[in-house]
């Protein structure tokens, strides 16, 4: 079985923004990691269990509406070190707020781990004897 980082974003729910901006929130962006055979069956997964987390989460009076989901990015996941995801969500305001949040998920890791080139690295001066 393979991992697969699925990220979804979900539209056309009713969210009251009562923060410092009065713009109402329209969706939000999440990701998943799912363990599966295929990409198919990795989003069906995803699907399933966000809808599942949003009616026992954050939709359990009704009132918030289901949402419209779609599949912004699916890649498999190599390596040893897998992503750590929980259930949160990214909610956006508008299309280039959006795009900010999807952004999160879709750029590539830092090499926190990687040694720096020694010629990257400023030779640190050195104290002559007078």
């Amino acid at each position: 079985m393979t991992y697969y980082k699925v990220v979804l974003s979900g539209e056309n729910i009713f969210f009251e923004n009562y923060s410092d901006a009065p713009e109402p929130v329209i969706g939000f962006v999440t990701c998943k990691l799912i363990q599966a055979d295929t990409e198919e069956l990795a989003i069906a997964l995803a699907k399933r269990d966000l809808l599942v987390h949003w009616n026992h989460s954050f939709n359990s009076d009704r009132k918030l509406g289901m949402p419209k989901l779609a599949i912004e990015f699916i890649e498999p996941v190599k390596g040893w070190f897998k992503p750590k995801t929980t259930n949160d969500y990214y909610w956006f305001t508008n299309a280039a707020h959006k795009q900010e949040q999807f952004e999160k998920f879709t750029r590539a890791p830092s090499r926190w781990f990687w040694r720096k080139d020694k010629k990257d690295t400023p030779i640190p001066p050195q104290d002559t004897p007078e």
